[in-house]
This record gives structure tokens, sequence and C-alpha cells, in this order.
């Protein structure tokens, strides 16, 4: 019996430390998973300052080379402005020749007219009619002067049209070094817009800047603008000069026009198409933007000159690539599905520098 009690109070006494071992091996267990999120959230954190860090450093790497290219767009433009201006004094000089050498056919033309009578006589009476010596010396040194001064204009002549065809082989020469150029500034032109899509991008991942269409179509024609592309095709082609001659960018039925009034405004036009149309550049130019757009699908951009623009939204296909010049009503690319034609169709706008313009004014009246 007494074994017996004493057992029960052992019992008693192990119980309560039997409880202060579980708590503490939960309380263990707790502390370790605590210590667990803390370096995961740590981790996480380190992750993202790395990245935002390689973000920063990508876009520092970005305007370096940006500013790189300005300077060196810069001096491309003035190498280019000063031939460009070796090119007028060229013309200038040609013009110049062109001026003399009217001169010269002109008193040449009046010495033929006095010497060819009497030559004509002079061979037809051999000095008829001359009875003395001294007449004879006269009329012979008369003629000696009237042919050398002929002969003198021949030579003037030569000399101006030989000046004139080294004159045009100096601006044949001129004009090629003008459009390698170009071509130069327009390619390092063509990275420094890449560089700023790439630099505009970034920035708006890592600011996370949600922009409307209109702000971030704003923001590339902008871009687009502050580069002063020159074309080759500016050279003979205005755009401003083909109003309401300008062919419609596809076939199809137009749904709705440009009503800067209505909310939202409508800056272009909604075109319904078929399926597979075939859409074409309006004008000469070069493709600018070649990519998706927020609120446009995938859009092309054509600057031609002059600051003005044409955008075409709701692509499926396209043909061209940024940076490549391309002719009037050359094919860009093909229609894809555009919910306000309720199927296939293009939206089309017209810009003069970022301000949407009534493209009706400078289409065609026929489509």
């Amino acid at each position: 019996m007494k074994t017996r009690f004493l057992m029960f109070m052992l019992c008693l006494c192990l119980v309560p430390a039997w409880g202060h071992a579980a708590d503490g091996e939960s309380l263990q267990e707790n502390l370790q998973q605590e210590h667990r999120r803390a370096d995961q959230r740590e981790m996480e954190v380190r992750k993202l300052t790395e990245k935002a860090g390689q973000i920063s450093t990508r876009i520092s790497d970005i305007e370096s080379d940006i500013g790189s290219l300005q300077s060196k767009v810069r001096a491309q433009e003035a190498v280019l402005a000063e031939m460009r201006e070796k090119e007028h004094k060229a013309r200038q000089d040609h013009y110049a020749l062109e001026n003399e050498k009217q001169r010269i056919v002109v008193e040449l033309s009046g010495l033929m007219r006095t010497l060819w009578p009497v030559h004509l006589q002079g061979a037809r009476s051999r000095f008829q009619g001359v009875d003395s010596w001294d007449a004879y010396d006269r009329r012979f040194n008369w003629l000696t002067d009237i042919y050398g001064a002929t002969r003198a204009k021949f030579e003037e002549v030569r000399i101006n049209s030989e000046k004139i065809a080294r004159n045009l082989e100096r601006q044949r020469i001129l004009e090629e070094e003008a459009e390698a150029q170009l071509e130069r500034v327009n390619s390092n032109k063509d990275r420094l817009l890449g560089k700023k899509h790439a630099l505009r991008k970034n920035l708006r991942s890592i600011r996370k800047q949600r922009n409307d269409a209109e702000t971030e179509l704003g923001d590339i024609l902008a871009s687009i603008e502050e580069l002063k592309y020159q074309l080759q095709s500016q050279k003979t082609k205005q755009f401003s000069l083909y109003k309401r001659v300008l062919p419609w960018p596809v076939q199809g039925r137009l749904v709705s026009g440009f009503n800067m009034k209505a909310k939202p405004p409508v800056r272009g036009l909604v075109i319904s198409t078929a399926g597979t149309a075939t859409v074409q550049s309006i004008f000469w130019g070069k493709v600018v933007h070649n990519d998706t757009l927020r609120g446009f699908g995938h859009v092309i951009i054509l600057y031609h000159g002059y600051n003005y623009y044409s955008l075409y939204a709701f692509l499926s296909e396209t043909y061209v690539r940024t940076g490549q010049e391309v002719e009037k009503d050359e094919p860009l690319g093909v229609v894809g599905y555009y919910p306000k034609a309720n199927g296939p169709g293009l939206y089309f706008e017209l810009r003069f520098h970022q301000k949407p313009i009534n493209p009706k004014v400078w289409l065609t009246s026929n489509n």
C-alpha cells in the first residue's frame, strides 16, 4: 500500500515536467520557423536590391550610350552640313559657268556672223578690188584679227566645257559622299532611337509607370522628333505638297472618322477590311517604330520628313523593319483583329509634330 502511494506521488510530480518540456519544444520550433522566414525575406530583399541595381546599371549604361551617340550624331550632322554647303557652292559655280558659257556663245556667234560673209566673199573674189598692197595688208590683218578672236573664243568654249564637266563630276562625288554620310547619320539615329526605346522601357519597369496610350505614343514621337531625321526622299518629295492626293493605306469600309470633340477623341480613322487585306505606305518614309503599343496592338509608325508621321495599328503581320526606308505604296503588313471594327481592320493616324491631323483632308476622296 505504501509503495502504491509513493508511485502515485511520483507520477503527480512528473506530469508538470513533461508539460514544460513539450511547451519548450513548440516554442523552439516557432522560433526556428520565424528565423527561416526572416532569412527568406532577407534573401528576397537582397535579390530585389540586386535586380534594382542591375536595372539601374543598365539604365546608366543606356544613358551613357545615348550621350555618346548624341555627340556622334551631332558631329556627323556637322560634317553633313559642311558637305551640303559644298554641294550648294558647287551648284552656284555651275550656274556661273553656264552663264559664262552663254556669254561666250553669244560673242562667238557675233564673230561668226562677221567672219562668215567675209570668208565667203574672199573665197569667191580672191581679194578682187584690192588695188594696193596697203589695202591688201589692211584686209589681211583685219581678217587675221577676226580669225584670231574666233579661235580664242573657241578656246574659251573648250576651257569652259572642261570646267563644267569637272564641276558636274565634283557635284556627283559630293552627292555620293553626302548620301553616304546621311546613311551613317541615320544609322546612328536608328541606334539612338533603339536606345531611347530601351531606356523608356527600363524606366517604365523600374518605376512601374502606367501611362495611357496617347501619352506613350507622344513619348515615342517626341523621341523621334528630337533626332531630326533627314530622308533621301525629302530632297524631291515633300509631304505637305501631296494634300488630297495620298492613297488610302488599305482597301475597306470607313467605320468612323477623325473627331477630336468626341469623348474620348477619335484621332484617326477606323477602317473595316477583309481578313487578309494588305496595309501599304501612303508616302515615302522611314520606319521609326515596329512593335506593340498598349492600346493599339502591333503598330508601325512611318516618318515622312518635315515632322509628318503616319501610324498603322492593329496589324497581325509586318513586312518591314525599324530603320528601313520605304517607298510610297510599299506593303507594310497585314491587318489584324480590331475591336472597333468588329473584325479585321486598321486604325490609321496622321500627325504633324505630335499633333493628330485629319487624314481625310490628305487622302484621295474615294477609297
